[in-house]
């Protein structure tokens, strides 16, 4: 509570005086804007002092929270909770009686400039990631045996749909954060991730085109499936 309570002395003025005038949480459009006390048990929950030394989490929307910098002012920033970390954060609006007079409005999510279709591959999971791996077994409706899994893994990467909805499986990477840097699609130019970053995050392997990732790994991923 005492060290909440400092690094609340440190955060935007403004910020400041809503939280001292509001005794329970106050929901608008989906976002919870935590009063004194749930600020509290928020921030030990999800321990952002260990992950974002300095900032304070003041609302959530989902798994998306809500953070000011703890230096007097500055942005409202937001990040997926099951990811923290600097790198991570997004700007969700300039400041937080900017953010209030907007009535909390989210941050338009931008759209992900994808084709409408396109195989997927699997690639990148460590290997000995069989439970990521089974986790993209499930989100994806693959029929891979569990017993199978070591092998695909030492075979990536591994072709794991044809021609899937690329908007659809981003949608259910909503909720599985820790699945995005794995999933890819094909292009001409190589492999580039279903989930984009926000910078270029393509793989491609020297020297092979998407025609021999058909042809050979994801041919034997099949195999093996």
């Amino acid at each position: 509570m005492e060290m909440v309570e400092r690094l609340i002395s440190r955060t935007d003025a403004a910020y400041q005086r809503w939280l001292a005038c509001v005794a329970d949480d106050v929901v608008a459009g989906g976002v919870v804007i935590y009063c004194l006390e749930s600020l509290v048990e928020r921030n030990a929950t999800y321990r952002v002092g260990e992950w974002l030394t300095g900032y304070l989490l003041i609302g959530q929307e989902g798994d998306r929270g809500f953070f000011l910098r703890c230096d007097g002012g500055g942005p409202v920033f937001w990040a997926d909770l099951g990811g923290l970390g600097e790198v991570d954060l997004d700007v969700a609006a300039s400041g937080f009686e900017v953010w209030r007079r907007s009535g909390f409005a989210l941050p338009a999510d931008p759209d992900p400039d994808l084709p409408l279709t396109a195989d997927v591959y699997v690639d990148g999971i460590p290997l000995d990631g069989v439970q990521l791996l089974s986790r993209v077994r499930k989100l994806l409706g693959v029929d891979w045996r569990f017993g199978d899994l070591g092998a695909l893994l030492a075979a990536q990467p591994i072709l794991a749909a044809r021609s899937a909805h690329l908007y659809a499986l981003r949608r259910d990477l909503e909720g599985a954060h820790e699945l995005r840097p794995y999933l890819l699609y094909a292009t001409d130019h190589g492999l580039e991730t279903v989930w984009s970053t926000g910078s270029v995050v393509a793989v491609s392997r020297a020297g092979q085109s998407c025609k021999n990732l058909v042809d050979g790994a994801g041919a034997r991923g099949e195999e093996k499936a």
